[in-house]
């Protein structure tokens, strides 16, 4: 695999950074640093040429853009480049998870704090307010049924209220991924047995080619339904659950539950297990 296709994979598309950068006050070093930290962790001077080195270049720029933010604050906490940087830490929180850094302490906290600040850009409150929607969205997955309600692009209206007492498959993927393309006879195959004892999937496409989509799913008899907004990564339901790698597939319950969000492996047997349950 080519390092041109990896990189974005392993670093880029892990976290959603934010557009802005802190532009720090005139001759304040310490949230120059800060900047620095940023760019560095968006732009890196020098390329990794594998995953190890991609983990490790995005661990050492993590720990690096902690210390200047801690010690930034402690010299200047009133900055309004405080905002802009609070953006940037939501952003990459997914991101720590990967390369084994500890979490924010608190962070949902700072980021309501920072949707009330009166010097916080339109920019940054935007990007926060995302995260939050994020943050919300996957804490909900643990405590309450998934709610989910779209038009497919069939025309069909789907809702998995609806769809209570059946096992559910939510499928993210897209024609133009090898990966998913490779998974289908998997995912068709357990459709067209299980699906007379209770098995449902909902397909929830990253393409951005509607034409191309429905040929797609016509020739491979692909019978579920599929929710489609043209935006690719920028998929409304993906990025509210801040889905970064496909195909990503999460079985739900006959509670409404989300019970696994790797179901890609052994699928057939996952699904039968449920049903039974």
């Amino acid at each position: 695999m080519k390092f041109t296709f990896l990189f974005p994979i392993v670093v880029a598309t892990l976290f959603v950074t934010s557009t802005s950068f802190v532009y720090a006050a005139s001759g304040d070093a310490e949230w120059k640093k800060v900047t620095d930290a940023m760019a560095a962790i968006k732009e890196p001077k020098e390329k990794p040429k594998s995953r190890e080195e991609a983990i490790s270049a995005l661990s050492a720029g993590l720990k690096d853009f902690d210390a200047a933010y801690a010690a930034a604050m402690k010299v200047s906490d009133k900055n309004p480049a405080r905002w802009s940087a609070a953006a940037f830490n939501a952003a990459i929180e997914k991101a720590r998870g990967i390369v084994g850094a500890p979490p924010v302490n608190n962070l949902t906290t700072e980021l309501e704090t920072a949707l009330k600040a009166d010097d916080i850009s339109s920019e940054d409150k935007a990007s926060i307010e995302k995260v939050l929607k994020s943050l919300k969205a996957m804490a909900d997955l643990k405590s309450k049924p998934l709610e989910m309600k779209f038009t497919a692009v069939d025309g069909r209206e789907v809702d998995l209220a609806k769809l209570r007492g059946k096992v559910v498959l939510i499928d993210f993927w897209a024609t133009w991924c090898g990966p998913c393309v490779q998974e289908l006879p998997n995912v068709i195959k357990a459709y067209k047995e299980l699906n007379p004892k209770g098995f449902e999937i909902v397909g929830i496409s990253l393409d951005s080619d509607k034409e191309k989509l429905q040929s797609f799913v016509k020739e491979n008899d692909m019978a579920w339904p599929q929710f489609f907004d043209g935006k690719g990564w920028k998929n409304e339901i993906a990025t509210t659950y801040e889905i970064r790698s496909i195909p990503a597939m999460w079985l739900v319950d006959q509670k409404g539950m989300v019970v696994d969000t790797t179901a890609r492996g052994g699928l057939e047997e996952k699904v039968a297990k449920l049903l039974k349950e």
